[in-house]
């Protein structure tokens, strides 16, 4: 963590004598605080040492223990005051139950050992009399002490250091990072009585470790002023990996005449080149494991594929018929998703096979004439794995290069369409392009193989326990950032609510995702989603929400519902659709209706999926001319 600046300019160093009895403060001529008054009044010599403690009256802050680390040890009483600054108060049984408690007990202890004359508890401060307090107990080269049970952090800690106090702290939380960087004190277990008072002593007794801690204080108080929490702040933020991609440029922001686009096309293909993969089916090729791992080889295969595809974009600007030809290619499909007017995104998951085609296909029907001026554009956002989704569209007659992009594995990867057959390392290979940079924006504290290798035992006991092949890991589905599993017992496995929390419990960071009909288990990056996919589409090539229309359904996966509202337009389809047992997906106590607001105009409810229906849905929503 990075800690609060603090102002410290108003502060006005001394001058210490170590021979002296007291510390010699600059422009000391002037009349002492009232405050100096209401404290010394308590002690029978005030001119030793104080030891100051600063809290509030609450058991947490072990100010009992402090007082009876204080009254048993006879040396420290001998040398040195305590002063209890413990807050406001009149009369004590006004006070809440908890802190009149303790400093009841503050008072019989105090009387228990005698400390009349050497404690001092006043009942009143003002809130600007605090840094006198601190001076004074510098004055009489005292020490600041923090005994609190645990300190989230311990800012009476940084100012008392500002005054040159050198300080006794707990071990336990914020303090231990204070004295990393100031170097002014000791630190001591809040539950060792002896721990504390032997650390006070030494710094009273011990006139040369008191000076030093003091200076090491002063020396490096600025470590917590504000112009450093500033520089801190700015050199952290450096370091982290920026969530927004960079490579959209202002000019590349603005729509693109037909006349520019075969130009700004390259200019895309050359930058796309750096960044995205050619996605390779592992098993068939042998080339890349699901997992990332690839030799040196295979490596250089992809490079020069890549180069290739580069190289060959180029070649197809150079003639007229070549930029007429790869106007409608897949190899110039991503820089067009920028130019479209409007975007499709299909994210129907709860259907059959066949009916999740012919939906595609009756929107592609209601939509003929905008799709073949290039004005509308199509994305597919589903928890199938891009392996499935191929075979799938291909079977029904559907060409990848109908689809602008594809968001798969529930968002956990983002692909676009390649046709170019150059391209092809091998026979077996998925005719999509890999968005790399989407990788790298995910891929925070993602557990990867140790994630998956905790996740295989924990699908061992599950089976274990029901006796059977409940759960088991899904191969083909699987990818660098998607673990998948099929689930062949829905009532073998846990709902969601408790797989996050036994992940949380864990301490891996992932998002748990049931299909919509309860067969498929996706472990994926945190930071992923489909949702997720969209805002990163809107950053990658400025394609405006407010210009996306999404096609649901009335259930999905586990966080379908972030499809749900928002910027985008949404189509919801009503009808009889698969959905998974309840108690997969009861990941909220609460209704939908409760955080979704359907009735708003940018949700619409549609019977079936119809062509003349889907098309009366889009045009209402301005992705079809009317």
């Amino acid at each position: 963590p990075i800690p609060p600046g603090m102002e410290f300019s108003h502060i006005v160093p001394h001058d210490v004598d170590l021979d002296s009895e007291e510390a010699n403060e600059v422009g000391s001529d002037s009349p002492d605080p009232p405050v100096w008054a209401d404290i010394m009044r308590f002690f029978s010599n005030p001119r030793k040492p104080m030891i100051l403690a600063l809290a509030r009256p609450d058991p947490k802050k072990n100010i009992t223990t402090l007082v009876k680390a204080f009254g048993e040890h006879h040396e420290l009483r001998n040398l040195a005051n305590l002063t209890l600054i413990m807050g406001n108060r009149d009369v004590i049984d006004e006070m809440s139950s908890t802190n009149g408690a303790v400093l009841t007990s503050v008072l019989k202890l105090i009387d228990k050992y005698d400390l009349y004359g050497q404690v001092a508890y006043p009942k009143h401060h003002k809130q600007s009399e605090v840094p006198d307090i601190y001076r004074l107990a510098a004055r009489t080269k005292g020490v600041f002490i923090n005994c609190a049970y645990i300190e989230p952090f311990g800012l009476t800690l940084i100012e008392a250091a500002a005054y040159g106090l050198p300080m006794v702290a707990t071990q336990n939380g914020g303090p231990v990072d204070i004295h990393r960087v100031l170097d002014n004190g000791i630190l001591v277990d809040p539950h060792n009585q002896n721990d504390i008072a032997e650390a006070l002593y030494r710094l009273v007794s011990d006139k040369q470790l008191w000076a030093k801690c003091r200076q090491n204080g002063l020396d490096n108080i600025h470590r917590f002023s504000w112009p450093e929490h500033c520089k801190n702040y700015l050199s952290r933020v450096g370091t982290l990996k920026s969530r927004h991609p960079q490579w959209q440029k202002s000019d590349d922001a603005t729509e693109v005449s037909e006349t520019d686009s075969p130009g700004d096309s390259l200019r895309d293909i050359h930058d796309i080149s750096l960044n995205l993969k050619i996605s390779l089916d592992s098993e068939k090729s042998g080339s890349m494991s699901k997992y990332g791992r690839s030799s040196t080889s295979d490596r250089r295969n992809l490079e020069d594929a890549v180069q290739k595809f580069s190289e060959a974009v180029s070649a197809g600007t150079k003639d007229e018929s070549g930029e007429k030809a790869g106007a409608t290619t897949g190899s110039t499909k991503w820089p067009s998703l920028r130019r479209r007017k409007h975007i499709v995104v299909i994210a129907v998951d709860s259907v059959q096979d066949a009916d999740l085609v012919q939906i595609i296909k009756n929107i592609f029907q209601a939509s003929s004439k905008e799709k073949s001026s290039g004005a509308l554009g199509f994305v597919l956002s589903t928890s199938r794995a891009a392996s499935e989704i191929h075979p799938l569209l291909t079977s029904g007659g559907i060409e990848i290069t109908d689809f602008d992009a594809f968001i798969c594995s529930s968002g956990s990867d983002l692909c676009y369409p390649s046709s170019n057959s150059e391209d092809m390392l091998s026979p077996a290979e998925l005719p999509f392009m890999i968005d790399l940079d989407y990788h790298s924006q995910i891929q925070y504290r993602w557990g990867g193989e140790g994630l998956r290798k905790t996740l295989i035992r924990w699908a061992a006991e599950k089976n274990s326990e029901s006796g059977q092949e409940a759960v088991v890991e899904d191969d083909e589905c699987s990818s660098t950032y998607c673990i998948s599993f099929k689930v062949k017992n829905t009532e073998a496995v846990p709902p969601v609510k408790d797989l996050r929390k036994t992940m949380r419990i864990q301490a891996l960071r992932c998002h748990v995702l049931y299909s919509h009909d309860g067969s498929k288990l996706n472990f994926i990056p945190v930071l992923a989603s489909r949702s997720q996919a969209l805002r990163y589409l809107y950053i990658r090539w400025g394609v405006e929400l407010s210009n996306m229309t999404v096609v649901v359904e009335e259930s999905g996966d586990t966080v379908y519902e972030g499809l749900l509202g928002g910027v985008q337009k949404t189509i919801i389809l009503k009808g009889s659709f698969n959905s998974a047992p309840n108690h997969l997906h009861a990941a909220r106590s609460y209704s939908l209706e409760d955080v979704v607001s359907f009735d708003k105009p940018g949700i619409a409810s549609v019977d079936g999926y119809a062509p003349d229906i889907l098309k009366s849905a889009l045009q209402q929503f301005g992705a079809l001319e009317g």
